[in-house]
């Protein structure tokens, strides 16, 4: 426990002072989280103080490390890839990720995606919960987080009570459940492409994707170019205007999960082929993209346009 000890008095000073942990001391601190060793007083402080100084990559793959441990992974064969949006939600624009996981399916493409619900801070819909509203075939399996690491879920009502976004909130979409080659992460703010570049590379994986979507989510807008970072390139610009396709000028709702179960329902069905389908393809273009199966969003897009669904 010296070790601990020594570790926590590193998140003890002021703001100015504070200092970086080792990986493996962020690691033994989470493990002990997780292990229920630790009273909520100081895993809230854990937590605040490492908001406050702010996370290392180092300090975020110990963290990692140590909820891998107490995971129950799932290894699903075949070439899918994972898609590992924000687990918060969305809470004020409509999901189109449905109907674009609906064309990439047509198309071969396979997926997954670890959840739960109500997380904060937003506490906003998840992609779970529209695929399992309106039903439609997709080749996609879910897992929730109280599935595959109970402990860490655990924490889910102190997080709650925190009131802000503490490091779970970044480190839950790498965990990777299902043993994935490939993963599509999202991010809020630009400059978290290469914080999270680091950690993807440093997990290991065989392909990934970062994408600066909608909400944080995984979505381009419509609206403006989107930033995209490939595993081996360099941060992309795509440009809606450049595709060629209808897109909506609002996307915004108060009724997130309604509105999309409705507009997902009526493109799936062929009903609606305007400027929201113009969105889904683009969606469906980027997630093609990032699954492998295209040099360049463009390239993807073509396919899907030139493509009988």
């Amino acid at each position: 426990m010296r070790g601990l000890e020594d570790a926590f008095r590193k998140l003890t000073k002021l703001r100015e002072n504070l200092k970086d942990l080792t990986q493996q001391e962020s690691r033994e601190i989470f493990a002990e989280i997780l292990r229920g060793n630790l009273s909520q007083v100081r895993t809230s402080a854990f937590l605040t103080a490492m908001r406050i100084k702010g996370e290392t990559p180092q300090e975020l793959i110990g963290v990692i490390e140590a909820i891998r441990e107490t995971m129950k992974p799932l290894s699903v064969p075949g070439d899918f890839l994972d898609l590992a949006p924000n687990y918060d939600g969305k809470v004020r624009t409509i999901y189109i990720l449905p109907s674009a996981l609906w064309i990439c399916s047509k198309l071969g493409a396979e997926f997954t995606n670890h959840y739960a619900l109500s997380v904060p801070v937003k506490e906003g819909v998840t992609l779970y919960e529209v695929v399992r509203k309106f039903g439609t075939e997709i080749n996609i399996r879910f897992m929730s987080q109280e599935e595959y690491a109970p402990q860490l879920f655990k924490l889910m009502d102190l997080r709650r009570e925190l009131g802000f976004r503490t490091l779970i909130n970044t480190v839950e979409k790498f965990l990777n459940p299902f043993s994935a080659r490939r993963i599509v992460v999202s991010i809020f703010h630009r400059p978290y492409f290469e914080k999270n570049r680091e950690i993807l590379e440093r997990l290991g994986f065989e392909d990934y994707t970062i994408i600066k979507g909608v909400e944080g989510g995984l979505e381009p807008f419509p609206d403006r170019p989107t930033y995209i970072l490939r595993k081996g390139r360099d941060i992309e610009a795509v440009d809606p205007s450049d595709l060629g396709l209808p897109m909506p000028e609002d996307i915004k709702t108060d009724r997130v999960l309604e509105d999309s179960v409705s507009i997902n329902r009526r493109i799936i069905e062929g009903e609606e082929r305007g400027k929201f389908w113009g969105w889904a393809v683009f969606t469906a273009g980027v997630i093609l993209y990032a699954s492998g199966k295209a040099g360049s969003v463009k390239e993807a897009v073509d396919k899907i346009v030139t493509t009988k669904l």
